[in-house]
């Protein structure tokens, strides 16, 4: 099976036409080629929007259907800014229902993998405090979750995702508000999986970055900003084991590099463009295996 991993898209109001036509036409053209691979789940992990306005959220979800995407959405900080999490619930976990009736938070199974969609982001606090945080009732399912694959001889693989990396991870995982602020509660947990390397997957830093195992067996995955990194992750589970690619992001047509510029140059709010150099990675932080 092949999933693939879209690291925050922020996508945005505008006020001005011109720009939200060049947006659109943008994340049109990126979005066919993220359709290309065919792949079995497309997630986005969270800041899938720059202020979960329902206005972005259906504009969104539009362009992409359009296209013949269905985005498995996991919440960000940008998500939960605006709406109450009840309000979101249509958008987001790809129209599976919450384990939750607060947060959106849910598990399932796809062929050699289990897939757990974390619920990390806070409710209207990104202008205040953009950190992460798994409340305790999450913390309860969450330990129930790895128990019950521990139990179990299938599937053969434990996927965590979240929006906020775990502290002392992945790039800039350690700088305030750029983390999971109670990540040793959430370590305790992972660190409850006895059956097979886990893997958590995130966002919300914006730079590709690979790291681990660490002690427990446990590998992160970070998928950078298409709008900063201009790559995203795919990830390939066979009979060779779990993979993990970073994919550029096809620029090679004036029109769509145009409309790319001009969509992350004019953000009104809550988005900064840094340097490539920074936020692609190094070599290391593009491939990785994880031998069956």
């Amino acid at each position: 099976m092949r999933f693939i991993v879209l690291g925050d898209l922020h996508y945005a109001n505008y006020s001005r036409s011109e720009v939200a036509a060049s947006r659109d036409r943008f994340f049109e053209a990126f979005f066919r080629q993220v359709a290309a691979h065919q792949a079995d789940i497309v997630f986005a992990i969270g800041d899938t929007t720059n202020r979960g306005t329902l206005t972005e959220l259906k504009g969104e979800t539009e362009i992409a259907r359009r296209v013949g995407l269905e985005l498995v959405r996991i919440t960000g900080n940008h998500d939960t800014d605006s709406l109450d999490k009840s309000e979101l619930a249509p958008y987001f976990l790809g129209g599976r229902a919450s384990a939750s009736s607060s947060e959106l938070y849910t598990s399932f199974d796809f062929g050699p993998v289990r897939f757990i969609l974390a619920d990390t982001s806070r409710s209207k606090c990104s202008s205040i405090d953009w950190s992460g945080f798994v409340p305790e009732e999450q913390l309860g399912w969450l330990e129930a979750e790895i128990e019950r694959f521990n139990a179990e001889t299938q599937p053969k693989y434990l996927a965590v995702l979240g929006h906020h990396p775990m502290f002392g991870t992945t790039d800039r995982s350690t700088e305030d508000r750029l983390n999971i602020a109670n990540s040793e509660a959430v370590y305790q947990v992972f660190y409850k999986l006895t059956r097979t390397p886990g893997v958590y997957i995130c966002g919300h830093n914006h730079s590709n970055s690979l790291a681990g195992p660490d002690a427990q067996g446990w590998y992160y995955i970070q998928a950078g900003a298409p709008l900063v990194c201009l790559s995203y992750r795919l990830l390939t589970v066979d009979e060779k084991g779990f993979r993990v690619e970073t994919v550029d992001m096809d620029l090679s047509d004036a029109a769509v590099k145009a409309d790319f510029e001009m969509t992350r140059q004019n953000f009104e709010e809550g988005f900064s463009v840094y340097p490539l150099e920074a936020m692609y990675g190094a070599e290391s932080d593009h491939r990785l295996l994880i031998p069956a």
